[in-house]
């Protein structure tokens, strides 16, 4: 990896968001007869998603302004968005254990 870059948690997305989530809970395991790529940051699925939701009692729903909000802290004002409900679950994860933000390695972003 090279340098290391500090990024606000509610502009994580895409292979910087899957290695925040990675570097916390570990790699998932590979689907069956996929391949594991080394420093290949796989995009987060539905199945990771609806187990951070169970292990960190993430609330979540669709939001008015914005296509997902969800929450780790029990806070209203601490609620993130996403594009998608993995997204928004991921950042509000990140935000309870990481804080406003977050170093990726410069490469992913």
């Amino acid at each position: 990896m090279s340098q290391m870059i500090n990024v606000r948690t509610e502009d994580l997305a895409g292979p910087a968001l899957g290695w925040a989530i990675e570097s916390i809970e570990g790699a998932a395991p590979p689907a069956e007869g996929q391949l594991q790529l080394a420093f290949c940051a796989p995009p987060v699925d539905d199945a990771q998603c609806d187990h951070l939701i169970a292990k960190y009692a993430v609330w979540v729903e669709p939001g008015h302004r914005e296509s997902w909000v969800a929450d780790a802290k029990c806070d209203p004002f601490q609620r993130v968005a996403g594009d998608t409900r993995a997204i928004a679950v991921c950042r509000a994860v990140l935000l309870k254990l990481s804080g406003s933000t977050v170093s990726v390695p410069a490469e992913f972003i």
